[in-house]
């Protein structure tokens, strides 16, 4: 075969190629990627290892060519299988990562049950006398770890599983979230309606309202004045020697202190503050709410600038909306499985994502080299 025929064949191929590319709908365009590449991004910031492969990725994406993928391919965001997907393997796996990791730093804050706990060692430094406490001086952690405090240990078990399922919750709805991205380049125009809000279904929105409203209650639930008796007792039974009367004004200080914890889904106006409809944008409002209310240690003087950005969060425009051919947004994963009270469990898998293009960039080289040794 001649050279100039096998010029023309590669030059054939190429413009072929170009002209593919430039009819069909692009990744760099995709709708849904445009909104939730910044929502990886942040989440991924914390871990070099998920930062990089996200940068990696995430370029790859949007220079992707889409391709029908099947529901193996696509995993966790096999929704979308059998569609013209420009996501891979690869992407799907940072995609079920980054929901992991995006939870950990939410289970890392304190929670307002450890807040309760926090609160009675100040209260008892504040009303007690040195002479009836311990020579050893009181500490967070040493209370928390105390076995022989059964009260308080059971409160404890039992409240990190509302804990848990609700980080759950929040992991499923940003893998959800995420999963858009995988959507078919000739399906995602259909999936947003004109004012850019991506249409999500009704159930995977009950859901996460179900979920989030039942960790939420449950969480509540260790707060009533009653409870909080039982445990502030026994502290002082086994912290306040000799029964001081010292112990009556820290029992009564922390009931007044958690009269009202704000553990709640209640948005004040008749809503949740859990919606279901900010897939996107600034969750935090919902993320944070069992860290109860800022000012259950915090000075008032700092409260008001932390409630002037509350009440911000809470008037923001949602980016999703329920219709009856809207995605799913709630996706579970066996990831979740990791996730326990401290988030000290999560530990994301980045090393079994590739970001390596060789079988492409090899097919250019050697057609590249192919073409200069012919000239």
């Amino acid at each position: 075969m001649s050279k100039t025929i096998i010029l023309a064949l590669l030059a054939t191929y190429m413009i072929s190629i170009t002209l593919a590319a430039s009819n069909s709908p692009t990744c760099s365009s995709h709708l849904a990627f445009a909104k939730a590449k910044n929502v990886l991004t942040n989440v991924l910031q914390s871990d070099s290892k998920g930062k990089s492969k996200n940068e990696a990725l995430q370029k790859q994406f949007q220079n992707a060519k889409p391709a029908n993928r099947t529901a193996a391919d696509l995993g966790v965001c096999s929704q979308y299988a059998n569609q013209n997907s420009c996501c891979d393997k690869n992407m799907v796996k940072l995609i079920d990562n980054a929901a992991l990791l995006k939870v950990k730093p939410i289970l890392q804050s304190k929670s307002a049950f450890q807040k309760l706990v926090s609160v009675y060692v100040t209260q008892v430094n504040k009303n007690c006398s040195n002479t009836v406490l311990p020579s050893t001086p009181l500490t967070f952690d040493a209370i928390f770890a105390n076995t022989t405090l059964k009260v308080l240990q059971a409160n404890k078990t039992a409240q990190a599983t509302c804990r848990i399922n609700f980080a759950k919750a929040i992991s499923s709805f940003t893998r959800g979230a995420l999963c858009s991205i995988c959507a078919g380049v000739e399906k995602i125009n259909d999936y947003f309606n004109a004012q850019g809000q991506l249409k999500v279904s009704q159930s995977s929105v009950s859901t996460f309202l179900q979920s989030t409203d039942q960790a939420i209650s449950c969480t509540a639930s260790f707060f009533t004045p009653s409870n909080i008796e039982l445990i502030v007792k026994e502290l002082n039974a086994a912290y306040i020697k000799n029964n001081d009367k010292c112990g009556a004004n820290v029992l009564d200080n922390i009931k007044t202190i958690f009269a009202n914890p704000k553990i709640s889904n209640d948005d004040g106006k008749g809503g949740k503050i859990c919606k279901g409809t900010t897939i996107f944008g600034d969750n935090s409002s919902c993320e944070n709410i069992l860290q109860g209310d800022a000012s259950l240690e915090k000075k008032l003087r700092l409260l008001r600038a932390e409630e002037e950005e509350i009440n911000r969060l809470l008037q923001a425009s949602p980016d999703a909306v329920i219709d009856p051919n809207g995605v799913s947004v709630y996706t579970t994963s066996n990831s979740d499985n990791q996730i326990d009270e401290t988030g000290n469990g999560i530990s994301p898998s980045f090393d079994q994502i590739s970001t390596n293009q060789a079988i492409q960039l090899a097919f250019a080289s050697i057609l590249m080299s192919v073409f200069i040794l012919l000239i």
